[in-house]
């Protein structure tokens, strides 16, 4: 019989509620209690995250693993795209997707080794979009949990 345990970091179970409050508003309903996230120093190469199962299945252990060792982001955006990109394949059974908007974008917060889809500007020179890029976020969490979800306007060319 299958006992979940749910062992979260506290500074990362914020991006869990997260996750599922962002699927809640999108008419998904989630309850997250088999779930384990630990920092790891020795995963091999250059992997900044993964997840022990690609699977929309709940009857069975997640184990999301971060990279203790790499630099994978330098702000919140970044750590919350990590992280969802992992509960991506943990909880919606999601893989990896390479396709690219018409822009040139990743179409997906599933594209691999790609955390910096929505990050702000790191020096606030200006606040202009060819710095902050915030205003993505919306798309990329509609397409995590709707692969169907056409390309926004600022991804056209």
């Amino acid at each position: 019989e299958f006992h979940p345990v749910y062992e979260v970091p506290a500074q990362l179970d914020s991006y869990v509620a997260s996750f599922i409050a962002e699927a809640s508003a999108r008419g998904f309903d989630y309850k997250i209690d088999n779930l384990i996230i630990r920092y790891d120093a020795t995963l091999s190469g250059p992997v900044c995250g993964q997840c022990n199962e690609v699977t929309k299945k709940n009857n069975v252990q997640k184990i999301i693993t971060i990279n203790a060792k790499l630099t994978c982001w330098t702000n919140d955006q970044e750590l919350e795209a990590l992280l969802f990109h992992e509960l991506g394949h943990c909880f919606l059974g999601r893989t990896h997707l390479t396709d690219l908007l018409p822009n040139g974008d990743p179409k997906s917060i599933m594209y691999p080794d790609n955390n910096s889809l929505y990050p702000p500007c790191v020096y606030a020179v200006d606040n202009t979009s060819s710095c902050n890029k915030t205003f993505k976020r919306q798309y990329y969490l509609d397409e995590l949990f709707n692969e169907t979800t056409p390309a926004p306007d600022w991804a056209k060319k």
